[in-house]
């Protein structure tokens, strides 16, 4: 993750159980209920993802996602 509003470089580690990759994405945990991923420890807002673990949120939400896309 780059460097955020000034405020310093901010680097954060994947919240995905087993995994010590640079996150790279940052969900929201209503978002992430739907897949199958599992997180190290208690996640109060927000997961941070490695690029991996996207794509596989992305590939398990698809359908779902374009669902809510239509009825939003």
């Amino acid at each position: 993750m780059s460097s955020t509003a000034g405020h310093g470089p901010k680097t954060s580690v994947c919240d995905v159980k087993g995994c010590e990759c640079e996150a790279e994405r940052s969900l929201n945990l209503k978002q992430l209920a739907k897949c199958s991923l599992v997180f190290k420890g208690e996640i109060t807002h927000n997961a941070h993802l490695c690029k991996e673990h996207y794509k596989q949120y992305k590939k398990e939400t698809k359908t779902a996602r374009s669902i809510d896309a239509v009825y939003d």
